[in-house]
């Protein structure tokens, strides 16, 4: 029954443990051949740094990108930061969010198709308001204030294993649910 604390996550999936992320191509991360086919090296083994996001957001295109789960892999396009939504009065219960990509103003939004997409930047439109609310097993429910041109309340579901999309919220269907891991 608490109010949701903003912050920066991972959006999991409870179906299948995957995560929400944007429909890009894969950047791959920096670092060096090692053995199998390459030639040995025997330099000492250093951690790989994490992929920052100016390195992999040049390459995204610049309009809608839809979004899909996948493999969490703590990359860019994998971290959503979730605030209050400034000026909106929310709903019992708690305020509407804004969810982007953190680093960003992509914001995720609802479209008239029941889809979900992100958007270059966050205007504050119905479509791109979020109610997120704790379940009684401990996941979560997360719903757009609006799905345009629809009057049905919809929730994010996890439709097979790489799609997000709205649907009607089943709270005895693990697609339904979703987890937030901190930063």
């Amino acid at each position: 029954g608490e109010k949701f604390r903003e912050g920066t996550y991972e959006i999991e999936s409870v179906r299948r443990g995957y995560a929400l992320e944007l429909a890009v191509d894969l950047t791959r991360m920096a670092g060096g051949p090692r053995g199998f086919g390459g030639q040995a090296n025997n330099d000492p083994i250093k951690p790989v740094p994490f992929q920052e996001l100016a390195d992999v957001s040049k390459n995204w295109p610049t309009g809608n990108i839809v979004a899909r789960i996948g493999d969490y892999m703590s990359r860019p396009h994998q971290k959503w930061t979730i605030t209050d939504a400034p000026d909106t009065t929310g709903y019992l219960g708690g305020p509407y969010y804004k969810i982007v990509v953190t680093g960003t103003e992509r914001a995720l939004a609802a479209t008239a198709d029941g889809e979900v997409i992100t958007i270059p930047n966050f205007t504050g439109s119905p479509e791109q308001l979020w109610r997120i609310d704790q379940l009684i097993d401990g996941t979560y429910r997360i719903m757009p204030k609006v799905v345009p041109n629809s009057n049905k309340k919809l929730a994010l579901i996890s439709s097979g294993d790489s799609t997000p999309t709205l649907a009607e919220f089943d709270f005895n269907s693990d697609n339904s649910k979703w987890n937030f891991k901190a930063y």
